[in-house]
């Protein structure tokens, strides 16, 4: 298996919001380009590598994860654009490549944020590794650990997942492989982000 590292590029999404304290969280996932772009090329010029073989491009594909993932948050949370990065092979070194704005930025969720809360879903990795997608301080509540089952016509997490299962999905594992099984939902809370809100 792969070394357990991000890349080759990954989306980045910067999420601004939180209040008391003022606080801001960072979603990522991992990525293929198709070639290699160079530094400041424009979000419409680079072709992101799609599971079920096409291909599409980044400003496309950056809207696509955003239009499922904005539904796990409340209207006073948004995401303020995305940027892609390539790592450095073996490394966590990571080079910018391009950026760019979301034509809705804004969350969509009737609930209020949930305070240093996560969620954890696992997906397993054609390659045998686990696809690990984590969300801070969403609408979503509970202290669980149940069956991840996708479903293009459920609720907030199934739908996602069902997105993440499709052909359209660009997510990689760690391992450079794309998922193959869905596993876990997990909730709880964050203890790094307990201690920043309540201590």
């Amino acid at each position: 298996m792969a070394e357990n590292l991000p890349g080759p590029y990954e989306i980045e999404f910067d999420l601004q919001g939180w209040l008391s304290p003022a606080r801001s969280h960072v979603l990522r996932f991992s990525c293929a380009a198709v070639g290699s772009p160079a530094p400041g090329s424009l979000p419409t010029a680079i072709d992101i590598q799609k599971m079920g073989g096409a291909t599409a491009k980044l400003n496309v594909v950056a809207n696509q994860i955003w239009a499922f993932v904005r539904t796990l948050y409340a209207p006073a949370i948004s995401a303020v654009g995305y940027t892609l990065w390539k790592y450095v092979p073996g490394t966590l070194a990571k080079d910018f490549i391009s950026a760019g704005a979301l034509t809705t930025p804004a969350g969509t969720a009737a609930g209020a944020a949930t305070v240093a809360h996560q969620t954890t879903l696992t997906f397993r990795s054609a390659n045998g590794g686990v696809l690990k997608v984590v969300f801070l301080e969403t609408s979503l509540t509970g202290d669980t650990r149940i069956t991840l089952i996708p479903n293009p016509v459920g609720s907030l997490i199934p739908l996602f997942a069902s997105y993440v299962m499709s052909a359209d999905n660009v997510i990689l594992a760690r391992d450079d492989a794309y998922p193959v099984a869905a596993l876990r939902d997990s909730r709880g809370q964050n203890e790094r982000i307990w201690r920043e809100v309540f201590r």
